[in-house]
C-alpha cells in the first residue's frame, strides 16, 4: 500500500537521521552536503559507503555479446575481452554523474509495520528529525539553490538488482541491498570536490525537535491505522 492525501495526491514524509549536532544545524537551516565521491570512497562505513556510487551505467556479462576496451592512446590497439572472463558486472562512470553534492533523507510513502530503524541494519548517527512539511522544505531548498545559482534535483532513489540490472544507474539509483533505507536525495550541482553547506534559513517551523533513534518507535507512528486517522488514503501498489 502507498499513501495519498484525501485529494488523491501522493503523500511523503521525510526523516533525516545522523549526528545530533548536524541535525540541530539543519533545523537552523544548514544543510551539510557531502560530495557524491565521498560515499563511494567511505566503504568502511557500511551505512553510507557504496563503491557503486557515481556509476552511470551497469552491464551484466550475460547481457554483453562482446566487450572492447579502447585505451585512447596512439599506438595502442583496442582490447577485446570475452564475457566469461569478466569477474562481475561492468561499471561505467562519468564525471558529470559524480560531480555533485548530496543531501540524503529517509522517505516514508507507505505504512510501516516494523520498527522504523530495525536493529538488523547499520544506521548512521544517533538521532533523527522529522520534516513536517515536505513541500515547504523542498521549496526552501530550491529557492536557496536558485540564489546560489546551482542546478538542483530531488527525488526518491530507485533500487535495482546488482546481479540482474543492465543499463543506466546514475545518482538516483542504488543496489537493492540498500532498499531498507528508502532514500530520498537532493543533488546540488556545485562543481566542487568537497562538502558544501547550503543555507536555506531557519526551518524549526517545519521540523520536529531532534530525537534519539532509540525513541523512534515511541515518537513516530506510520501504521495503516495512524494514516487513516490522519485522513490519508491507502492504495494498493500495482503489481508489475
Amino acid at each position: 500500500m502507498y499513501l495519498r492525501t484525501a485529494q488523491g495526491h501522493p503523500y511523503m514524509v521525510l526523516i533525516k537521521q545522523g549526528e545530533r549536532r548536524r541535525l540541530e544545524a539543519l533545523r537552523n537551516g544548514c544543510l551539510y552536503m557531502n560530495a557524491l565521491s565521498y560515499f563511494r570512497e567511505c566503504e568502511e562505513d557500511t551505512a553510507r559507503g557504496d563503491s557503486y556510487e557515481g556509476t552511470s551505467s551497469l552491464y551484466q556479462p550475460k547481457h554483453i555479446g562482446e566487450f572492447t576496451f579502447s585505451p585512447g592512446v596512439p599506438g595502442w590497439s583496442p582490447i577485446k575481452v570475452k564475457t566469461e572472463e569478466l569477474a562481475g558486472p561492468v561499471r561505467i562512470s562519468a564525471d558529470k554523474t559524480k560531480a555533485c553534492n548530496l543531501f540524503c533523507l529517509i522517505s516514508v510513502r507507505e505504512p510501516i509495520l516494523h520498527p522504523i530503524f530495525p536493529d538488523r541494519y547499520k544506521w548512521f548517527g544517533d538521532s533523527f528529525v522529522l520534516i513536517t512539511n515536505t513541500q515547504e522544505f523542498l521549496a526552501r531548498v530550491y529557492a536557496a539553490a536558485k540564489r546560489e545559482m546551482f542546478p538542483v534535483e530531488a527525488k526518491c532513489v530507485e533500487y535495482y538488482s546488482a546481479s540482474e540490472h543492465s543499463g543506466p544507474t546514475g545518482r538516483f539509483r542504488k543496489r537493492d541491498i540498500y532498499s531498507y533505507q528508502r532514500e530520498f536525495r537532493i543533488a546540488l550541482e556545485t562543481g566542487r570536490d568537497g562538502p558544501y553547506l547550503l543555507l536555506i534559513g531557519d526551518i524549526k517551523d517545519i521540523t520536529s525537535e531532534v530525537f534519539p533513534i532509540s525513541a523512534a518507535d515511541a515518537v513516530l507512528d506510520f501504521s495503516p491505522a495512524a494514516a487513516q486517522d490522519a485522513g490519508l488514503i491507502l492504495e494498493q501498489i500495482p503489481k508489475t
